[in-house]
């Protein structure tokens, strides 16, 4: 899942690790979403600010790894979250919190319209 704003990367991981309850979470602490973020918890094995990414160990919605990241892309930051999810029941972890992520990124971080891209050119 990806999502665009405006400004330079380190203010997009900022952003992100701020919204997902990341900000002063360091290596080897266990962590958890606030509220009104879709449920994630688990440990976080590394932050790093050069390049500026995350990854996480999950234990819920279930096992698996995020990796979350931040690049410099056409004069706007982009966001990415990618969810990793294993053992049995993966696939219907995919398919019911798929669309609860799709919608939290898109509000944090939307799509510029076709339109506002054309006007900012």
């Amino acid at each position: 899942m990806d999502g665009q704003r405006r400004g330079n990367r380190s203010g997009g991981l900022e952003t992100l690790t701020a919204a997902l309850g990341l900000k002063s979470v360091s290596a080897a602490q266990p962590w958890t979403t606030p509220a009104g973020v879709p449920a994630l918890s688990g440990v976080v094995e590394h932050v790093s600010q050069s390049p500026y990414n995350a990854l996480l160990r999950l234990d819920k919605p279930g096992p698996g790894t995020a990796a979350l990241g931040a690049v410099n892309f056409g004069g706007q930051s982009m966001v990415t979250l990618n969810f990793y999810l294993y053992g049995d029941h993966a696939a219907g972890t995919v398919a019911r919190e798929t669309p609860l992520w799709q919608a939290w990124i898109q509000e944090r971080f939307p799509t510029p319209s076709e339109t506002s891209k054309s006007e900012s050119e």
